[in-house]
């Protein structure tokens, strides 16, 4: 018969480079503008994965890095916070802010 495997958090894999909480802008603006979300984020060498917060078992999204360049992106916010911004370009891909 088949075997159940049981999926593994991210967190558990030994393979994190860096993992921490970042602001991650969703993807749909919504009436009041572009909304920043608070997510858990965990980078290893092929995947970047982004959840509801440092406990969630499953991710709320991955993308592989693969191709995928990081730039800093002052213009994104007007507040404080604006020197931390970074933008993960890839073309023909999905722009993460």
């Amino acid at each position: 018969g088949l075997e159940e495997i049981t999926p593994r958090r991210v967190q558990d894999t030994g393979n994190i480079l860096k993992q921490g909480y970042l602001e991650k802008r969703s993807r749909e603006p919504s009436f009041f503008g572009s909304e920043w979300q608070k997510r858990w984020c965990v980078l290893n060498r092929r995947t970047f994965y982004y959840y509801a917060n440092e406990k969630s078992k499953q991710p709320k999204g991955n993308f592989s890095i693969e191709h995928y360049s990081a730039r800093l992106a002052f213009h994104l916010r007007k507040d404080s916070r604006k020197r931390c911004c970074f933008e993960l370009i890839c073309p023909g891909k999905r722009t993460y802010e």
